[in-house]
């Protein structure tokens, strides 16, 4: 059983029709979700700007070695 040129022509067209909506429907829900990326980051760093304000960090002293090692050597 052969299929006829315009049968399959209709099939055709009408896979891509519904590709087409589902291409539609990725890029909405691709923006949806950049949107979300952008707005998550920005709140991640409004917290975290907020908590090192919060929490500074003691001042290291310049110059000043943060750990001290001993080389006794044997006699």
């Amino acid at each position: 059983m052969a299929l006829d040129n315009n049968e399959v022509l209709n099939n055709l067209i009408q896979q891509r029709i519904e590709v087409e909506k589902q291409v539609n429907e990725g890029s909405a829900q691709l923006d949806q979700l950049r949107a979300t990326f952008l707005k998550l980051t920005g709140a991640i760093d409004v917290l975290s700007q907020i908590e090192q304000e919060n929490n500074p960090e003691p001042p290291v002293e310049e110059g000043a070695p943060e750990t001290v090692v001993s080389e006794e050597v044997p006699e």
